[in-house]
């Protein structure tokens, strides 16, 4: 009889283990959500949910201080709800520290820019964390679903504000797609008027949200999850990017200095300033900095939007180069015959390569090298040409 119980008790704490040991593994895979590097959860989004609540709302009576510390309040509400706490729960462990700290350390190129921009478009500073929620701050990233860029844009949600082609792409740009992240940031709020609401939006979409609204009339974000009107992504987002600003935020309080620190490296910086000079034709970052004297990684951590490492052939481009170094540039490739203006030229009818170069004072060489074209070719009417100024 002892033998039976001793091998009870043994079964009874192997199944313990392996709970807590599954418990722990799903606890760390929550940690992210969105671009490759994080976990299948945004996959499984494309499933409706019907097996009832996902979470129990309740109070956790968190103390309003800890030691000498007090907790500064969030701009939106929602921080002493459960799902927020179990990310913050998540994010305090070391593995959960890692990926904060290592996320604020990419942010540290864009976020004064982000910052900048959240004042002066009067919207909440806890945007800047966003990014973190979206993809770690990494401007490189992709998920499974094709969403690009720190702000995750997919290519049907690029327009009106972000473009790409075969040589570049807007998405991988912080500064632009922070634009137009805040402009449709904006949109949500001033069409739900919510930011809560508008957030969520943002990751599942402004009219798959107005459609939700519409069915649950006069009911909150918090509402919509409690009662599992959202996917299961949309419920979790706004819960997790209030737990990364809280523990930003608040990280003397959670006794988190090396958070702090990270936060801190870019806080109280000024966004960089930068100039924009035109480019017509391709040409490489290489041969950029040759000409310029501009280190080549500091002209590409400033356009990564262009992917091959170069300016697009046969466009006119804006490349972004520092602000006190831009003009010595742009003077500097037009010495050395690399054009840095240029107009788009309508072939009208009676017009030759040679007469368009001639007008434009340039070679027939040039303008076809530009182009892609043979000397030989036949214009016909209505053909756009680039045409490159030199001088």
């Amino acid at each position: 009889m002892k033998k039976n119980i001793d091998k009870v008790i043994r079964f009874s704490l192997i199944c313990l283990l392996s709970t807590f040991s599954l418990f722990a593994q799903e606890a760390e895979e929550d940690l992210t959500l969105s671009s490759d590097i994080q976990s299948e959860e945004q996959e499984e989004i494309v499933e409706e949910r019907d097996e009832g609540p996902i979470w129990v709302f309740l109070d956790t009576n968190q103390p309003e201080k800890q030691g000498d510390f007090e907790k500064t309040e969030l701009e939106l509400p929602g921080v002493e709800q459960e799902q927020t706490q179990k990310f913050i729960k998540q994010f305090l462990t070391e593995s959960g520290r890692k990926v904060l700290i290592k996320s604020l350390k990419n942010s540290e190129p864009y976020r004064p820019y982000i910052i900048e921009q959240l004042k002066e478009k009067n919207m909440p500073l806890i945007l800047q964390y966003l990014p973190i929620v979206e993809s770690n701050y990494i401007p490189q990233a992709v998920s499974r679903s094709g969403a690009t860029g720190i702000w995750q844009f997919m290519t049907n949600s690029m327009a009106p504000y972000l473009e790409k082609d075969s040589w570049y792409d807007d998405r991988r740009d912080p500064w632009k797609s922070t634009d137009a992240a805040l402009s449709k940031l904006k949109y949500n709020y001033t069409f739900f008027g919510d930011w809560t609401l508008g957030i969520a939006a943002y990751n599942c979409g402004a009219g798959a949200m107005a459609a939700i609204v519409k069915k649950n009339p006069g009911k909150d974000y918090w509402t919509l999850v409690k009662e599992n009107k959202l996917k299961k992504e949309t419920t979790l987002y706004v819960p997790k990017l209030l737990a990364i600003a809280d523990l930003i935020e608040n990280a003397d309080f959670y006794g988190c200095q090396d958070i702090k620190e990270a936060a801190e490296a870019c806080s109280t910086s000024e966004a960089e300033e930068f100039a924009y000079i035109k480019t017509a034709g391709m040409f490489s970052f290489s041969q950029i900095s040759k000409v310029t004297g501009i280190d080549k990684n500091k002209i590409k951590e400033l356009n990564p939007a262009l992917f091959r490492n170069c300016t697009p052939a046969r466009e006119v481009y804006n490349l972004r180069l520092p602000k006190d170094a831009a003009a010595d540039a742009e003077v500097r490739l037009r010495e050395e015959g690399v054009a840095t203006d240029a107009v788009m030229y309508t072939v009208k009818q009676g017009d030759s390569l040679w007469a368009i170069s001639r007008r434009y004072n340039l070679s027939v060489a040039d303008l076809c090298a530009v182009n892609g074209i043979s000397e030989k070719s036949i214009l016909s009417i209505g053909k756009k040409l680039i045409v490159p100024i030199f001088n």
